[in-house]
């Protein structure tokens, strides 16, 4: 089921750009990066975690690694709804947007 779930996410990733996601989204994204995410990430400068302009821009992965948890990431399954998971995400593909030099 987790499965079906990450691959229907992840299909609706796809089918949007991530401003696009970001745009129609009521999701304050800022607010969950602030709450949830700063203190182990920046959005260009490696902390506890990377920054999300050196993060993969694979969907699935990124989805993850929320969703799941990896290494001394926690998972955010129970502490964010699929569709804040899927508008971090977006909001993390971005930042490759925003950031044409990064890795």
């Amino acid at each position: 089921m987790t499965k079906t779930i990450l691959a229907s996410i992840t299909l609706a990733v796809f089918s949007m750009t991530s401003q696009t996601a970001m745009a129609n989204s009521d999701i304050n994204v800022e607010k969950i990066f602030s709450k949830k995410c700063k203190m182990c990430h920046s959005l260009t400068k490696k902390k506890m975690g990377p920054a999300f302009k050196d993060m993969t821009n694979d969907s699935e992965v990124l989805l993850s690694a929320i969703t799941s948890g990896r290494k001394a990431m926690p998972k955010f399954n129970k502490k964010l709804s699929s569709d804040e998971i899927t508008a971090m995400v977006s909001f993390i593909q971005a930042q490759k947007v925003a950031n044409p030099c990064a890795k």
